[in-house]
């Protein structure tokens, strides 16, 4: 089924680029295709189309031909550029069943270009139904948008339903994007302001979805105080996806283009109660430029906790953090903080993973400005300056190692807020998510520190051992 005539996902566009993933020459193609090469040639050009007699045959047997000239364990990665929006293939019959849906959208988008129909005046609806049609086409019609606009920004809006039951499979164990593809998209993430498991139903978002999307998107989380009704993806002027599911579960999908409704849909979604809880490092700037007397008295009352998922540099000194090049601002704030954190009652929470990556990379994150690379030889030196903090007797229980698989990100309890850090590896996409503490907090307890956990308290003694088991692993 055609969502949009005008796309680069022609039939043409579409076998060209899988004979080259495949590997093989045209000539090999066409024959399997009982067709002249000429023939082949005016298919790839746009100028002839496979008749409606032909159409089925055609597809059939060019989806055969390339699940079996590509398919292989990971074969999703040859795709990826092609379909920025994939999954997983566990065996050739989902390569091949990816690929008819893929060449029927094709053909059918030639042909109402062919035809002048332009669909957005359609009136014969379209929709999905079934978990295979919804994940096949979800990737395939995501992934020609993401493609056809990439010299473009694209604003997403969802309320995808990662928890809803007909959704869980796809969108938590399938769905697979490509980031480099996704640099255009800004994602906008509706939720009601909580955090869930990511094995339970609700209508929160998980730390795992965040730091995935946060990989992939320039992501905003939208707390909303309603229910914003059935789940949707929004394309912002061009396309929206409404998830629905029938009475025994089977999920079905409805795609729309009609401009004039997608418009519609938007400024209700805007002029519903709902909050951006998202900042990013100019929002940041512009906040410390106007709120001097708010971070003062954050610097004065100090934070409660803060969970690492990075290895932050709390340790730096002033001129080391001055001679990043970065926003005065940020750095002007950026000590005071660490200073704050490291010489008032804040308990720090360390991961042990990131301690042990630091002996070997050397790094430490300064959120919003940047990564500090420390030499081979000075990083025992910048280890030893927590012994300053650990021999306090008033610091006595302040840090704490905990053992947890969760990646970019820092979060941070102060009083009635928790803020969570969150960055894509590059810092391109880095944001700071502001949520309720009483929304999120017994939630992040049970996933950060589970009951068969326990935080490991660190002396000096206990460091310095640490300390020297680190830093044996450069020298080996």
């Amino acid at each position: 089924m055609c969502v949009n005539p005008n796309t680069n996902m022609n039939l043409g566009y579409l076998l060209d680029e899988l004979i080259n993933i495949a590997q093989k020459p045209k000539t090999d193609f066409a024959i399997s295709m009982n067709m002249t090469p000429s023939g082949l040639s005016k298919i790839l050009t746009g100028s002839r189309l496979p008749s409606l007699k032909e159409k089925k045959l055609f597809i059939q047997q060019a989806a055969d031909y390339f699940a079996e000239s590509i398919y292989s364990h990971g074969c999703y990665l040859k795709l990826i550029n092609l379909f920025p929006v994939i999954y997983n293939f566990k065996a050739m019959d989902d390569l091949r069943t990816f690929l008819t849906y893929a060449l029927e959208f094709a053909i059918d988008n030639d042909t109402a270009e062919a035809h002048q129909i332009n669909l957005e005046f359609n009136k014969r609806g379209f929709f999905y139904l079934g978990t295979t049609p919804v994940l096949n086409l979800l990737c395939i019609i995501l992934s020609h948008y993401i493609n056809s606009c990439s010299d473009e920004s694209l604003e997403v809006y969802s309320t995808i339903p990662t928890y809803d039951p007909a959704y869980s499979d796809i969108f938590l164990k399938t769905l697979l994007i490509n980031p480099n593809k996704c640099t255009h998209v800004t994602l906008n993430q509706f939720f009601d302001g909580s955090i869930h498991e990511s094995s339970i139903k609700g209508k929160g978002i998980s730390l795992n979805f965040i730091s995935f999307s946060q990989r992939g998107f320039k992501l905003n989380l939208w707390s909303a105080a309603s229910d914003l009704g059935q789940p949707f993806l929004l394309i912002k002027g061009k396309l929206l996806l409404m998830f629905d599911s029938q009475i025994d579960g089977t999920p079905l999908l409805i795609p729309i283009i009609h401009r004039s409704y997608l418009n519609l849909f938007y400024n209700s979604l805007m002029n519903k109660d709902v909050q951006k809880i998202s900042y990013g490092r100019d929002e940041v700037i512009e906040f410390l430029q106007n709120n001097a007397e708010v971070a003062a008295q954050v610097l004065e009352r100090g934070i409660d906790s803060v969970y690492n998922f990075l290895l932050i540099g709390y340790l730096l000194e002033k001129n080391e953090i001055e001679s990043m090049e970065q926003a005065q601002e940020i750095k002007d704030f950026a000590w005071p903080l660490f200073q704050s954190i490291l010489n008032k009652q804040t308990q720090i929470f360390l991961s042990r993973k990131d301690l042990d990556q630091f002996a070997t990379s050397g790094k430490v994150i300064i959120p919003f400005i940047g990564t500090y690379s420390i030499p081979t030889e000075q990083r025992m030196a910048y280890m030893q300056r927590m012994n300053t903090y650990l021999q306090a007797d008033e610091h006595g229980d302040k840090f704490k190692i905990i053992d947890n698989k969760l990646n970019n990100m820092a979060i941070i309890y102060i009083e009635k807020k928790c803020l969570i850090y969150a960055f894509d590896g590059e810092y391109a996409l880095e944001k700071i998510h502001v949520f309720d503490t009483d929304k999120v907090k017994p939630m992040l307890d049970r996933l950060m520190l589970p009951s068969q956990t326990t935080a490991l308290e660190f002396s000096g003694e206990l460091w310095q051992a640490y300390q020297e088991d680190l830093l044996s692993k450069i020298y080996v």
